[in-house]
């Protein structure tokens, strides 16, 4: 372990955390033709963890090289919410790391789900994108965690789109009856 991550990179590294093979190659593509991000891949939540300790900085003290995570939710081996749930608990152990973005990019809609990715003991996901996602929403929303530095704001965004739907099925359930 060095003082600071011993690889380097031109462009941001983002670890794309996704089980079907298939999809992760799709979606790195779509997201090395920006020319703007390195992908780093994993194929279920241990290997990302594998991963992410190799890009760790200051002995584990420093925020984690890695710029953005975008997950998948369900996963074998390890589910997208446990790993959620050991990142940011490894992540509250120093004052001195940033906690790293995440972006989850799934198949369910799930609202459980979807309220999982939001909870703040999760340390919230920036962004919830549905497969088959939508390319120019993806790379926006990697851009604006990445390079605009806002994945506080997407936050913010995603808890406001939740306030929305719920107040929407509430007024829909509050009309049948």
């Amino acid at each position: 372990m060095n003082w600071f991550s011993p690889i380097k990179y031109d462009r941001p590294p983002v670890l794309l955390v996704e089980d079907n093979l298939r999809q992760a190659e799709l979606t790195a593509d779509v997201i090395r033709e920006t020319g703007l991000y390195e992908v780093l891949m994993a194929h279920d939540g241990q290997e990302a963890l594998d991963i992410l300790s190799r890009h760790e900085r200051g002995f584990d003290f420093l925020s984690n090289a890695i710029s953005c995570i975008l997950l998948d939710w369900q996963m074998p081996n390890m589910s997208g919410d446990k790993f959620l749930r050991l990142l940011r608990q490894k992540e509250h152990k120093s004052p001195f790391k940033r906690h790293i973005p995440v972006i989850i990019i799934t198949a369910y809609g799930d609202n459980h789900l979807r309220m999982l990715a939001e909870d703040s003991s999760l340390g919230m996901a920036s962004a919830y994108i549905l497969k088959p996602f939508d390319e120019a929403e993806l790379l926006q929303s990697l851009k604006r965690v990445v390079f605009d530095r806002e994945a506080e704001v997407m936050r913010e965004l995603l808890i406001e789109q939740r306030s929305r739907w719920l107040q929407e099925i509430s007024k829909k359930s509050g009309n049948n009856n």
